[in-house]
């Protein structure tokens, strides 16, 4: 079968997919709804208590975590494109850094309020740790890919170092930033839907519409410039759209791993090294990791709730020790 017929197909099963776990996850928890009463409270607000538990919690939570695991999968995808590294993710932008280091700061100076309030401020802290990363990479005005890896290690390390100080300060009163540290999609509301849904979307279709330039910048720099792409100005749109996709996911969601590392991978095995199929393909089976390990936290053991990154590393860790063994880099 051919990658372009493969794609759509690929593509329509995990539509149907993610529309099955979304109805699971409406459906599914300590308080079970059953799915007839679910469509009447989607129709209908009847004040019940299905009503609220369907549409002001399971409902948004389910469709942030296909927008978060869409964001992070394609923001990994471009990463490994940008820095021309098999091994990258959006964390090396100084993204998930730079985030951590304002929920600190604001755990600091403002103890005792819920930190989803400040979703807008860790937003913030994100994009300024992926531009300041994205600044200390360019090199007479172009992009370096190796230049983008070492600025991504040194920021993330020197804000690592930030958030570890103010987390000994302080002390006891840090359990809710450990909590955000762990990942997860407890307490989200349609809030959180319509603060990080249109950077998410324009993210994403803005990856798709570069999606053909970036298969020309797999063949190098020269090649792609002999066939009309503006180099610079394509990494650098690059570099933004990635900053906006991880950052606007990490400003609700917290840290959550393995996601835009192992995904690419897994959709370059279904559907090949074209990113034309690439991308759209990552952000529905980055949706769908994301959904499946939301839904096994809220059930493995409730009514305690676990971190959804525990399953996210379930679940990518042995694929990814799997396709690096399979691939001959185990002894590299």
């Amino acid at each position: 079968m051919a990658y372009g017929k493969r794609a759509i197909w690929i593509s329509s099963m995990l539509v149907l997919g993610i529309i099955l776990l979304i109805i699971v996850s409406l459906v599914s928890g300590p308080f079970f709804v059953p799915i007839p009463k679910v469509l009447d409270v989607l129709l209908h607000d009847d004040g019940s208590k299905a009503r609220t538990v369907v549409w002001n919690l399971r409902f948004p939570r389910a469709l942030l975590a296909v927008l978060i695991g869409a964001s992070l999968a394609v923001a990994g995808a471009m990463m490994q494109c940008l820095t021309k590294n098999p091994m990258a993710e959006p964390k090396i932008m100084g993204v998930s850094a730079g985030a951590a280091a304002m929920v600190v700061l604001i755990e600091y100076f403002f103890a005792g309020l819920p930190l989803l309030f400040f979703s807008p401020l860790v937003f913030l802290g994100a994009a300024v740790g992926g531009a300041t990363v994205y600044s200390l990479s360019l090199k007479r005005g172009s992009l370096s890919p190796v230049r983008l890896t070492l600025a991504g290690v040194a920021v993330s390390a020197f804000l690592h170092a930030i958030t570890v100080g103010i987390l000994v300060l302080l002390g006891q009163d840090a359990a809710a930033v450990y909590a955000w540290l762990a990942g997860g999609l407890n307490g989200l509301t349609w809030r959180h839907v319509s603060l990080i849904a249109p950077w998410s979307l324009a993210g994403l279709l803005l990856s798709i519409m570069i999606a053909s330039k970036m298969d020309l910048l797999e063949l190098g720099d020269d090649t792609a410039k002999g066939l009309g792409v503006h180099v610079g100005i394509l990494k650098t749109v690059m570099a933004v759209i990635i900053i906006i996709l991880a950052g606007s996911a990490v400003s609700v969601s917290g840290v959550i791993g393995f996601i835009g590392l192992i995904i690419p991978h897994i959709v370059r095995k279904m559907v090949g090294v074209n990113y034309t199929y690439i991308v759209p393909v990552s952000a529905l089976c980055g949706g769908m990791l994301l959904l499946t390990a939301d839904l096994l936290a809220r059930l493995v053991a409730q009514p305690i709730e676990l971190p959804v990154g525990v399953f996210t590393a379930a679940i990518g860790c042995p694929y990814f020790l799997y396709l690096i063994r399979k691939q001959g880099e185990w002894n590299a």
